[in-house]
């Protein structure tokens, strides 16, 4: 058990920011996506003790953060939305007092800092002061100032905000290294990332859970499908017999004919992978002689359509 919530509530004055959230992750990547003010962020810190909690049961790795706080501090390694990188050191210093303040044998503190400057890629820089870095440089020594005391648990609160395309990547890759060694929980709002880094997602908005599920389980539950687009060329009496076949395979079938002679627009909804909606299709198309397909494509839904149809559209402060 890596982190069980039940019933969950915390509220600041008459404002209730969680409202009996319950979920248990596991060993699995899971994923915490919400529109602002959703209460993510104050999740994120009543997991690592350092925000009470109003009612519920909370546990990480067994242990109350309410009550047992130093032993879930020993258990997770945390990267906050501001970095809160110290300016003012090396990238070794900062590494070396945060590998001691977390009681790191001494005699493994000098090759676990040289270990975590290879893998941030900052081996040539490791004696500058990082107010010299850039944000990608400081997400990049972050992430890796988190795992010196190898916790069982990384919580990344929006782990690439801010940081360009190739420093993003770098640290999704880093995250994917982790995957079956660490349980990583990311709070995000970039649905890209929830859907290539995580094992489960939950929605969270105006402090409940809304949905949670695995990506791809989201996408075929919370959405309008995957979607089919063709345009075919085929006479009239093609034209029947294909269209025959396409509706028996769906009702939801839309074919319009073009202002071109003999030229049809044909649409297929459908809640299924891809890959199977392409194949049965295309299958049709191929066993009705004088078919000819000028066009063929395939929207598959992402998690921003789910998150649009779960919390709607209105911006939010």
């Amino acid at each position: 058990m890596s982190v069980f919530v039940s019933d969950l509530c915390k509220s600041f004055g008459k404002r209730k920011v969680l409202d009996h959230i319950s979920f248990d992750i596991g060993k699995q990547d899971f994923t915490l996506l919400g529109p602002n003010g959703a209460g993510k962020t104050t999740l994120v810190n009543i997991i690592c003790g350092l925000l009470k909690y109003d009612s519920g049961k909370i546990r990480v790795c067994g242990f109350d953060p309410g009550t047992q706080t130093q032993e879930v501090r020993k258990r997770i390694g945390l990267v906050t939305q501001d970095t809160a990188i110290y300016d003012y050191l090396t990238a070794r210093e900062n590494l070396e007092f945060h590998a001691n303040f977390y009681g790191v044998p001494q005699n493994s503190v000098k090759h676990k800092v040289n270990e975590a400057l290879e893998l941030a890629q900052l081996e040539s820089r490791a004696n500058d002061l990082v107010g010299t870095f850039s944000g990608g440089m400081k997400r990049r020594l972050a992430l890796v100032r988190a795992m010196l005391h190898d916790p069982e648990i990384l919580i990344l609160d929006e782990p690439t905000l801010g940081v360009d395309v190739q420093n993003r990547n770098e640290i999704w890759n880093k995250i994917l290294e982790m995957k079956g060694k660490k349980t990583v929980f990311i709070n995000t709002n970039y649905m890209d990332e929830a859907d290539s880094l995580s094992d489960m997602c939950a929605v969270i908005d105006g402090g409940k859970v809304v949905a949670m599920d695995t990506p791809e389980n989201l996408k075929t539950s919370y959405s309008d499908g995957v979607q089919l687009t063709a345009e075919i060329e085929a006479g009239p009496t093609e034209f029947i017999q294909l269209k025959t076949k396409l509706k028996n395979y769906s009702s939801d079938t839309v074919i319009v004919e073009n202002r071109v002679e003999n030229l049809y627009q044909i649409s297929i909804p459908a809640k299924k992978k891809a890959n199977i909606l392409l194949t049965e299709v295309a299958e049709i198309f191929n066993e009705t002689k004088g078919v000819t397909i000028k066009d063929l494509q395939i929207r598959v839904p992402t998690l921003d359509d789910v998150f649009i149809k779960l919390t709607g559209k209105k911006l939010r402060d």
